[in-house]
């Protein structure tokens, strides 16, 4: 009785390890036939079962096909319905739900910075993190801090994001500017302070510090705005 126990044992041992491997199997090709068929870049992406409804587990990749049932990008919770066929019969199908990291070569914040402080590439580190939850498009080279500063307290650790900057006002609140006005026979010019962030070409609102008025005028550069005929 003993032997026969320890040999139901082992057959049990077994046969356990054969599904395991089938599963194992089973899911590697669903994983391969996603990550072709989207053309996932492994350097980026990584894919992991999440639930697998298909009871078959010995599966040939080219007996296996799927479906996505979702029209979103294959990032993040992401379910398909995969088919197992033989000699073009189906033999089994079932939902696969999966989810699809990815990973991205980004900037990450060395250090807390403040609202409106100007980004510069020695305040963050270039590193491959992963951004699939990321709602916004990070920020992925120095060259695109050139003229930007921060939109808002941005805090150590936290991936930059493309949102979380803006461009440098070339006038700011507050500045004191030179109103001019050109009439073609003569210009007009007078001390002003700035009452909006703006840059060249914007149109921002001044005080004539003269007349004590409140115009419009266009920027023109750090230090003067244009009143247009």
């Amino acid at each position: 009785m003993r032997r026969l126990l320890m040999s139901l044992l082992i057959l049990l041992t077994l046969l356990l390890l054969a599904v395991g491997a089938g599963a194992e199997e089973t899911g590697r090709a669903l994983i391969d036939k996603v990550m072709l068929a989207y053309n996932l870049n492994p350097d980026y992406y990584t894919i992991e079962i999440l639930s697998n409804q298909l009871k078959t587990r010995l599966v040939h990749p080219d007996d296996l096909d799927f479906k996505a049932l979702t029209m979103k990008d294959p990032v993040g919770s992401f379910t398909i319905r995969a088919t197992v066929t033989d000699d073009g019969e189906e033999i089994d199908r079932g939902q696969v739900h999966l989810c699809i990291h990815k990973y991205d070569s980004v900037l990450v914040i060395g250090d807390r910075i403040k609202r409106h402080q100007q980004l510069t590439d020695c305040t963050f580190e270039r590193t491959r993190v992963e951004v699939t939850s990321l709602r916004t498009q990070p920020v992925r080279t120095p060259d695109e801090l050139i003229g930007q500063r921060a939109r808002r307290n941005l805090n150590k650790g936290d991936v930059l994001l493309v949102t979380a900057m803006e461009s440098v006002p070339d006038i700011e609140v507050g500045n004191e500017v030179t109103i001019t006005y050109d009439d073609g026979l003569c210009i007009i010019s007078a001390p002003g302070t700035s009452l909006q962030s703006a840059s060249v070409g914007e149109s921002v609102r001044v005080r004539n510090e003269a007349s004590g008025k409140i115009i419009t005028a266009r920027v023109v550069d750090g230090k003067s705005v244009s009143v247009d005929k």
